[in-house]
């Protein structure tokens, strides 16, 4: 027998699920497909049924409902680092998008896609876990549920999706007042680098006291799965922004590494990478030094 790859271009959500009423093991969902026709490559799959998203309009957007914002699943990175909604609500998601792949990659990959793919390194996933994000779907029955994204990336390369479902928007909290956040990476080239440790920091700040309130610090390129760090965590809530708090931030960050890939042949690479990061994210959510020596308690 021959081998077919069969194609469908639905172009709206109701005819998307009676696409997915018939979808099986060899069923493929593509929106950018900057990640799964390499994967259909490498594993010299040339059968099966792929639907691609990008033909369904209404799930392109990026807006907010009061302190919500909706971001549709075919939204590219590209027109995330241009949204006045996200670069206010969510520096975050604006700096990891700013940092995936190529101009060409970011024109074409999407939100969506990403999450699905759930690759270890991804850039987007950490800012959205510390973002709190929720990820909706739709099943073949075009019924919608919500799950947090921490219950849709389950592992490297894996995610939580059944055949008959599919992302279509991801709903993240508007922060509000006094919260700031930051995203950073190192890789092994200057462009165009898969991330070999990548971090999100998402910090609320009370400026009439100076102490820290709230916490929230994810690690990527680390195991199977960007994770949050209670260890450094703790590090930050309830304390002074000071000089000696960025030290302990750094060194709370060093021990995390060692715990979780102790013996691995990458750990003192990683240790001296974490320290560019947290200085980096220090000086992003708190200011210069000379500002927070004023603040010394």
């Amino acid at each position: 027998m021959m081998n077919e790859m069969n194609f469908k271009m639905p172009a709206s959500l109701n005819e998307l699920a009676l696409n997915l009423d018939n979808a099986d093991e060899k069923t493929y969902l593509i929106s950018g497909g900057t990640d799964l026709i390499i994967k259909l490559r490498e594993k010299k799959i040339y059968s099966g049924t792929i639907i691609d998203l990008k033909g369904i309009q209404e799930l392109n957007y990026i807006r907010q409902i009061e302190q919500t914002i909706c971001i549709g699943a075919n939204t590219t990175f590209t027109e995330m680092i241009h949204s006045e909604i996200l670069i206010k609500n969510a520096p975050c998601l604006v700096q990891a998008a700013e940092q995936i792949g190529s101009t060409q990659i970011r024109n074409a990959a999407t939100i969506g896609g990403n999450i699905a793919n759930a690759f270890a390194g991804a850039d987007a996933i950490p800012a959205l876990i510390a973002m709190g994000v929720k990820v909706k779907m739709m099943n073949a029955k075009g019924e919608f549920f919500l799950k947090d994204i921490d219950e849709v990336v389950i592992g490297s390369g894996k995610n939580s999706l059944h055949k008959d479902e599919v992302i279509t928007e991801v709903i993240a909290p508007v922060l509000g007042h006094g919260y700031k956040s930051f995203f950073g990476k190192v890789g092994s080239r200057e462009r165009v680098t898969i991330a070999k440790l990548n971090m999100a920091v998402v910090v609320k700040n009370n400026h009439e006291t100076g102490v820290i309130e709230d916490a929230r610090v994810v690690l990527g390129s680390l195991g199977p799965k960007a994770f949050r760090s209670d260890l450094v965590e703790i590090e930050l809530v309830g304390k002074y922004i000071t000089d000696s708090l960025q030290t302990e931030f750094e060194k709370a960050l060093i021990t995390q590494i060692d715990i979780s890939i102790a013996g691995r042949s990458s750990r003192p690479y990683k240790r001296e990478a974490v320290k560019a990061l947290s200085e980096d994210a220090f000086s992003n959510l708190f200011g210069s030094p000379a500002w927070r020596c004023n603040n010394e308690k």
